[in-house]
């Protein structure tokens, strides 16, 4: 074949792979095979590898893959990328393990998808001898490959790992801030994460539309309404963030947490793109403020402009009717959800309505649901009803949820307090001397009550029974004077 003809098939295919044209690219690759121009040339086979895996037929790609004769560098990094790409991490890692046999070395093409895949499938421990080579083979300072290295860290919980790889560093753009943020914001490290925003704004990165949902992530959870109003400010007079609905999504749920549910509605409001999160956003946090009349409304209101509810939608709803005691309505939703949504309800939804029944005494009716389950109950389902066994102080279930809690979790010293609370309210001394005795071997100890406030900035936090704190003095004569003081009618007004 000359290389003339060589050049024009390889220029067809590489447009067919920018532009996923897949019927173009198998008539290019029946006309290579036609003539037999596949059998001696390695590029043009890894040019028709790539228009296949870029139009995700990954199937006929592997097929491909497996029957080249000669494999180049390029060829495995299109293997590998492609199947992680395509979330099947699994197989990414099965061709990459084949790589490392045929004695090829990883370059910096290679490590960003296999680092995908490894947290894909939750590997620490590959993750981390993945990081020795690229630090032995000197591709830190690739700004792809540090990337994905911070990202594998950070999606397996490993922060501090995480942190020692930013720190290190030498160019961070606001890709890699924007992950550090979120990382830490799911976590519920919200102080640390908006230290690291005011730090990426001090360093000359400006904050980005995907960088601002996870800041006014974390405004919400530390409760930092200046923080939170600061940065909605900043989306007001930025036009590049005009009508993002991500972030407008991100100031409903910011201003709720901080308990401004006023400002949610008029965020709501004012959105001219409404999808199915904002709704369910919306929905929620009506359920958070004890507003189950208002959230049920907008339910409804939501179908009706034909929008149709996903499973988080429904557990904001019965999260919703779990908080104002609608067990009516919650049941008419729950055993609804497969025939009027198509959906079989999770172990949320489950989880959701024993908390429902448990918390108004239906607990028998609360066990008999766990015990149907499909799926298999989790610490949370019987932690639900645990809790509603603690609140009316029945023992019989209340064991029941207690022990399969110690087998699901058995190092969670809330559980064996949960027990002991029950056995102490009715007097069982043997249950609670033998509960603490099982604490007390497996080293366990309650953690202390903390409530904090944020006063000029700084974030002040008080524990139960820790009278050491220098305010504390101050706080307790204030707050015995309040209760002294008489109220008179007019303080009612």
């Amino acid at each position: 074949m000359s290389s003339k003809t060589a050049y024009r098939l390889s220029f067809l295919l590489r447009k067919c792979a920018t532009h996923s044209l897949i019927c173009q690219a198998e008539q290019t690759h029946v006309q290579i095979l036609v003539n037999n121009h596949l059998n001696n040339v390695v590029t043009l086979q890894t040019d028709v590898l790539l228009a296949y895996s870029k139009s995700g037929f990954l199937q006929e790609a592997r097929k491909l893959f497996d029957r080249m004769p000669e494999r180049n560098m390029h060829s495995w990094n299109i293997m590998i990328s492609s199947y992680a790409q395509s979330s099947c991490y699994f197989d990414a890692i099965c061709v990459f393990d084949k790589f490392l046999m045929m004695g090829f070395r990883p370059d910096h093409y290679t490590l960003p998808p296999v680092f995908k895949a490894v947290a894909g499938v939750g590997d620490w421990y590959l993750g981390f001898v993945l990081h020795g080579w690229v630090i032995r083979l000197g591709f830190e300072g690739y700004v792809v490959v540090g990337s994905s290295v911070l990202d594998f860290f950070v999606k397996v919980g490993k922060l501090v790992e995480a942190k020692r790889v930013f720190s290190n560093m030498l160019w961070r753009d606001s890709g890699v801030w924007n992950l550090m943020i979120s990382g830490f914001g799911k976590v519920g490290f919200y102080v640390e994460a908006l230290i690291l925003a005011r730090n990426m704004v001090e360093e000359g990165v400006k904050l980005d539309a995907l960088g601002v949902p996870s800041v006014l992530n974390a405004c919400g959870g530390e409760g930092d309404l200046m923080k939170g109003k600061e940065i909605h400010g900043l989306v007001v007079k930025s036009s590049l963030f005009d009508g993002d609905v991500v972030i407008g999504n991100s100031l409903i749920d910011m201003y709720a947490k901080c308990g401004c549910l006023g400002d949610s509605e008029k965020v709501f409001r004012y959105m001219r793109s409404l999808n199915v999160i904002t709704w369910t956003t919306m929905i929620s946090c009506y359920g958070l403020h004890g507003r189950a009349e208002e959230s049920l409304a907008l339910f409804n209101k939501m179908k009706k402009f034909g929008h149709q509810p996903n499973p988080v939608t429904l557990t904001a709803v019965l999260a919703s009717c779990r908080h104002s005691g609608l067990i009516d309505e919650g049941r008419r939703i729950f055993y609804s959800m497969q025939l009027d949504y198509g959906l079989e309800p999770s172990v949320e939804h489950y989880a959701c309505m024993v908390d429902l029944l448990g918390r108004f005494g239906h607990l028998e009716e609360a066990l008999g649901l766990v015990q149907k389950m499909k799926l298999e109950a989790t610490a949370s389902v019987w932690g639900a009803l645990l809790a509603g066994c603690v609140m009316h102080k029945n023992v019989n279930i209340g064991e029941i949820a207690a022990h399969r809690l110690f087998e699901l979790e058995p190092r969670n010293p809330s559980n064996y307090i949960a027990l002991c609370y029950i056995y102490q309210s009715h007097g069982i001394l043997d249950g609670l001397a033998i509960a603490r005795a099982k604490m007390r071997e497996l080293g366990l100890a309650k953690t202390p009550g903390c409530s904090w406030i944020t006063i000029a900035g700084r974030i002040q936090k008080f524990y139960q029974g820790y009278h050491h704190y220098p305010l504390t003095k101050v706080t307790c004569e204030t707050l015995d004077g309040m209760i002294k003081v008489p109220m008179m009618p007019d303080d009612f007004e």
